[in-house]
């Protein structure tokens, strides 16, 4: 898949020499002239950052080889761990890891699929040297961090972000993943590598990084790590006191940007948060690609974040529904036609049509067929986006 991104240049202004040739009089005839346009541009809404436009490509079926080349900029790999998260951001000198799966049943493990990946992974990038320059854990859900002990113990972790919320809301309950979360916060804790952020300290419109959050820089190729939200303390957005328990609504909302074409990962998030999250932020969320929330459940995806966000592309990372057993994409009715809709029919990028399945229900499934770029682990196994030095896209996947 590409995506050719048309990037818009301002003119030059006028120079201080230039201004200095007006005299007091001109001036004033000058601003009087103007004034009603100044009025009118006044009122106009600023311009949104162009997104890249809609282009059909062939489909590129097969992942990078053993043999191939450290990305110009960017490939960001969701990673077929059933149903789950696993998301490994590759840099031209760095990999990021966002959350680490997964579905642990009789038919998949999520724990053995991570670890050829990242062991294949690591065996084609030598130079990073077995290292993480962070790893976010969104959630302490069991299918965000199913597989943090054994990337703590198997490779090396410089910084780990949390939304340091193992416990909850009560600090007393561990979430379902939340012994693996506090357990990898305390290692961390030791080593001065841990950041927990909290959304009392994410400024509105403008989100926060640090050393800890945004570790990673290549030369010419910078990415910008941002954190728009985190766990909350008290229940300052006036939800419900039952959305204010759920986990989900604690995630952790990364933004990754290289060179103005940005991936944006919004965990779990569910109704109340996204409608929180587009308030204290708005547009600056807008990204050229899109992780799906909640693995294309009902309640991760509105037509508000949808429309906000604005992606090119967008990749849903859930199980295979075929799997018919407890805690699966089947179970679950995973992704749900409703969320599949809604961001098929809004993103700006197309891809050669697809029929696939998505659920109606839990446990009930019918066929749909998706020509826009929206893509699904569950339907495509692990999906890999590459962005260019051009800031175009690709699309590869695994079947």
């Amino acid at each position: 898949m590409r995506a050719k991104v048309v990037r818009a240049a301002a003119g030059p202004g006028a120079s201080g020499a230039h201004l200095q040739r007006f005299g007091r009089k001109t001036w004033a005839v000058t601003f009087r002239r103007l004034a009603p346009l100044v009025l009118l541009l006044a009122a106009c809404p600023a311009p949104k950052r162009v997104r890249p436009e809609s282009r059909a490509t062939r489909a590129h079926i097969g992942l990078p080889g053993p043999d191939a080349k450290p990305p110009e900029r960017l490939r960001m790999h969701v990673i077929d761990i059933g149903q789950g998260s696993a998301t490994l951001f590759e840099f031209p000198c760095a990999a990021v890891l966002i959350d680490t799966g997964g579905e642990s049943t009789a038919k998949f493990d999520s724990n053995k699929a991570l670890t050829e990946y990242l062991e294949r992974f690591f065996a084609r990038r030598a130079d990073l040297e077995r290292t993480f320059a962070a790893v976010f854990i969104t959630h302490p859900h069991i299918d965000h961090t199913r597989g943090l002990p054994l990337v703590m113990k198997n490779f090396t972790v410089k910084h780990l972000i949390t939304n340091g919320q193992p416990r909850g809301t009560d600090g007393l309950v561990l979430e379902s993943g939340g012994e693996t979360q506090e357990l990898a916060e305390q290692d961390a804790k030791k080593r001065n590598a841990l950041r927990m952020v909290s959304r009392a300290e994410i400024e509105n419109g403008r989100g926060v990084t640090d050393e800890h959050i945004d570790p990673v820089s290549c030369g010419d190729v910078d990415p910008k790590l941002t954190v728009y939200w985190g766990g909350l303390k008290q229940n300052t957005e006036g939800w419900e006191p039952k959305a204010f328990a759920n986990a989900n609504n604690h995630s952790l909302v990364v933004k990754l940007d290289v060179g103005g074409h940005p991936v944006l990962v919004t965990g779990d998030l569910e109704v109340e948060a996204i409608h929180s999250l587009l308030s204290a932020h708005g547009s600056v969320i807008n990204s050229d690609v899109m992780l799906v929330g909640h693995h294309g459940s009902h309640n991760g995806t509105t037509m508000e974040l949808v429309k906000t966000v604005s992606p090119c592309m967008a990749v849903i990372s859930m199980g295979d529904m075929h799997r018919e057993e407890d805690w699966t994409a089947w179970a679950y009715g995973h992704p749900r036609k409703m969320a599949v809709q809604t961001v098929a029919s809004s993103l700006g990028c197309s891809r050669p049509a697809r029929d696939v399945q998505v659920g109606l229900g839990q446990r009930r499934f019918e066929g749909f067929t998706v020509n826009t770029a929206l893509y699904g682990t569950g339907w495509e196994g692990t999906v890999v986006l590459e962005q260019s030095e051009r800031g175009t896209w690709k699309a590869l996947t695994e079947r």
